[in-house]
């Protein structure tokens, strides 16, 4: 396949894959539909379906791909996936390479909010920012990390799970976690734990509402929202502290809520601040199409 310039960028889901393209001249191109996802139907028959995804593409120079879970980053292998375990254990890069008749290097793999991070970066919210941190508000909580405009995943490819900070150990009553832990911040401000705080605090656990009352006036559901934008806050300072880094974005779904939690994130951050400028917190601009840009992006430093 001679060199063109093109680059495409898939975003693997619990439900569909978004994809899309870096066209020669810089155009970002989003695919007009999704695949479904569809693991029940078994892992080798959904890279086969991926890979056709990935065809009907046309040609192209490297494909990105982002996918929720831990990498190898040095085998390209999923070590740990919460929402697709049928693919934990396969070496992505090697399976997908060898059915796209692509040399394996050209096909490269990552963490879902990574990528996010790195899409927001360069052509959303993040543009021109050579350090920040994006943190995916939804389900869970995921983070990416960028420093000197370059994506950072560490050693072992876990840098920046910043929803796995432990915020209130379990004997102060933390809530059990996904990951084995207790008390972590996905338990305090992903989705899932705002709307048992909601049930538990006898109010409307539909977050959408909750977020209506809230900014509607003085209650306990604005009360809530603060509480949980403070807990925020108290995630994101030890990012400020260890990393120095001051420039958040937030992103997933329940990233529409950030205007009732900001007044409690900004309040936990200034009190916990020593000698850094006051942190910026925003919200993302690409939405759903982060995954597939930051992809993309990926592939396109492979050029």
């Amino acid at each position: 396949m001679p060199p063109n310039g093109r680059f495409v960028g898939l975003d693997i889901g619990g439900t569909s894959v978004k994809a899309g393209t870096v066209e020669p001249d810089g155009q970002l191109v989003s695919a007009p539909e999704s695949l479904p996802t569809q693991l029940e139907d078994g892992p080798d028959v959904f890279l086969d379906r991926l890979c056709e995804y990935a065809r009907s593409f046309g040609s192209f120079d490297a494909l990105g791909i982002g996918c929720p879970g831990v990498f190898d980053p040095q085998t390209g292998a999923l070590r740990a996936s919460a929402n697709l375990q049928n693919l934990v254990g396969r070496k992505l890069t090697r399976e997908i390479s060898t059915r796209l008749d692509l040399a394996e290097e050209r096909v490269l793999v990552d963490n879902d909010a990574n990528l996010a991070a790195y899409g927001e970066q360069w052509r959303g919210a993040g543009a021109g920012k050579e350090d920040m941190c994006l943190v995916t508000l939804g389900t869970g909580i995921g983070g990416g990390l960028i420093q000197d405009s370059k994506l950072y995943t560490g050693p072992h490819g876990m840098a920046c799970e910043v929803g796995h900070i432990v915020i209130l150990p379990q004997e102060q009553g933390g809530h059990p976690c996904g990951c084995g832990s207790a008390g972590c911040l996905e338990t305090l401000a992903s989705a899932t734990h705002v709307r048992r705080r909601a049930r538990e605090a006898g109010l409307c656990e539909n977050t959408i509402e909750l977020c209506r009352l809230a900014a509607a006036g003085e209650g306990p559901e604005r009360d809530l929202l603060h509480a949980v934008g403070r807990d925020l806050g108290r995630g994101l300072s030890y990012v400020v502290s260890l990393l120095d880094i001051t420039f958040f974005v937030i992103a997933g779904g329940f990233s529409a809520a950030l205007p009732q939690l900001h007044a409690g994130v900004m309040e936990t951050l200034a009190e916990r601040r020593y000698g850094t400028p006051e942190p910026v917190v925003v919200r993302a601009t690409l939405g759903p199409d982060a995954g597939w840009i930051g992809a993309a992006r990926l592939a396109g430093d492979k050029k």
